[in-house]
């Protein structure tokens, strides 16, 4: 995918939402923790605002998580956006950490519903990856 005006960007599917995340954060690494957030329209259209959270810590911060997810759900219902996709950055290796699939479940609780229609990403210097359902098994087992 080539990155385009949010006007002209539609996500129809998951491989969809990973190209646009690796249009997004690029090749180039992150120097800190971030969590982003994208917003999309019930035909797929990318909203233009894009949001990061800077600094978050190490271990996910389940109330920090859940108010976003309600402000998020208030905001869909005022401005017409029906779904929201997250990504986490940060520094270091491509290797899926604990603390990665700890955020991963997290997000994945504090948005279930109608906010979760997409996977939760992992971008990491010129990587980009999804969580699988097996990252998130084999994460709580361990």
């Amino acid at each position: 995918m080539t990155l385009k005006p949010p006007e002209e960007t539609y996500v129809h599917n998951a491989a969809e939402l990973t190209a646009l995340w690796q249009d997004l954060m690029g090749p180039w690494g992150f120097a800190r923790r971030s969590l982003w957030l994208i917003f999309l329209h019930a035909d797929g259209q990318l909203s233009p605002v894009v949001m990061p959270i800077d600094d978050i810590p190490v271990q996910p911060d389940a109330e920090m998580l859940a108010n976003l997810a309600a402000v998020i759900d208030q905001l869909a219902d005022d401005v017409g956006i029906s779904s929201a996709a997250l990504l986490l950055s940060r520094p270091g290796s491509a290797h899926i950490t604990a603390s990665d699939t700890a955020w991963a479940r997290e997000i994945a609780r504090a948005f279930a519903g109608r906010l979760t229609r997409w996977p939760v990403h992992l971008a990491t210097r010129g990587t980009v990856r999804t969580f699988a359902p097996d990252d998130l098994i084999a994460s709580r087992s361990a």
